[in-house]
């Protein structure tokens, strides 16, 4: 079968690493093509394509109005002549009758607005039960699947658990603090780090965007510059190394429709914090392997991580993260997506 993925652009984000995972890991099976529209390339996001996968990049600047490149898109899809064609993004749904291979899309998000020409998908698929709920409430005529995002579990570290005498948080996302919540964590990290004999809690934050003079100036006023390292962005294979050497990771978003950073972190074996919010929630089942608090809420964040600092070293913060680190590795395995993917392809392409 003759796989093409299409993104506009190849940023550091959670959806373009999951392409570039589903990318990998389809290619071992079958023939596969990564398509990008736009010259921004992440060159490191870049660096992880597998050799098998055949990588094309057209170099149209961001937002270019310029017909040309809507026939440079056309003239490569004809040329690379794909079985199926596996679209990030609704737009492609516009080109539906220059396009003879049948269209997937994937939903990487929830509050995404889609265009009218959604309909000539052959299928919309959304990455977690959350999404698919906001896609269906919001486009009822629409043919939806769920197929939940996949991690390459086997590629995550473990066993490096810290004793926490200082304890070490991480938040990993883009610094973009109106839906990611950084702002939150800042705050309630204060009032952590206040508490009369609470040990101190510092926090790296691996991402970049544009709230980081925003968050540095928060920090300051808080009084926990010295808490708070903006590392910046980091190849995601280092992550998947560093991450057991955390005590927890906290995702205080404000909306999201998955959280691939929370699962990864439980397949790595520590505690996570997430706000009260469908996506993060679902994975964390409702509690069961997670700790969570009220989304937009400081005073119940704060709450939130001093309790997940009490479960350090204790049996029952063992059990609950041993708990969270197998469902991570039932539930969210790349392999089970990319079968799902295929079998989606074969139903579509036979139909």
């Amino acid at each position: 079968m003759k796989i093409l993925h299409f993104l506009w652009a190849l940023d550091n984000g959670g959806a373009e690493n999951l392409v570039v995972d589903l990318a990998n890991e389809q290619s071992r099976d079958n023939e596969v093509i990564l398509l990008i529209a736009n010259k921004r390339v992440d060159a490191a996001v870049r660096k992880r394509l597998a050799p098998e996968v055949q990588f094309v990049c057209l170099g149209r600047p961001a937002a270019s109005r310029n017909p040309y490149w809507v026939a440079r898109l056309l003239f490569a899809l004809k040329k690379l002549h794909p079985d199926v064609v596996h679209a990030h993004s609704d737009q492609l749904a516009k080109l539906d009758k220059f396009i003879t291979a049948p269209l997937v899309l994937t939903v990487h998000d929830t509050h995404i607005e889609l265009n009218a020409a959604v309909r000539n998908f052959s299928l919309v698929c959304c990455i977690s039960e959350t999404v698919l709920r906001d896609v269906c409430s919001r486009y009822p005529t629409l043919k939806v699947r769920q197929v939940n995002n996949g991690i390459r579990t086997a590629d995550i570290a473990t066993g490096g658990y810290r004793a926490p005498g200082s304890p070490r948080g991480i938040q990993v996302s883009r610094l973009v603090h109106e839906k990611k919540g950084q702002d939150l964590l800042i705050k309630a990290l204060a009032l952590v780090n206040a508490t009369p004999n609470q040990r101190k809690l510092s926090i790296d934050f691996v991402g970049d965007g544009p709230s980081l003079k925003h968050l540095i100036a928060i920090a300051d006023d808080a009084g926990v510059s010295e808490f708070c390292h903006f590392v910046g962005p980091l190849p995601r294979d280092q992550v998947y190394q560093d991450l057991c050497k955390y005590d927890l990771l906290i995702q205080p978003s404000r909306y999201e429709g998955f959280g691939l950073t929370v699962a990864e972190a439980m397949a790595a074996g520590i505690a996570v914090v997430v706000s009260d919010i469908e996506g993060p929630m679902e994975i964390i089942d409702g509690g069961k392997f997670g700790f969570f608090f009220r989304a937009n809420d400081v005073d119940s964040l704060a709450a939130s991580l001093g309790q997940a600092m009490s479960s350090f070293n204790t049996l029952d913060g063992d059990a609950l993260r041993s708990a969270a680190r197998k469902h991570a590795l039932e539930k969210y395995d790349l392999l089970q997506t990319s079968s799902n993917y295929c079998q989606i392809y074969r139903e579509i392409i036979d139909a």
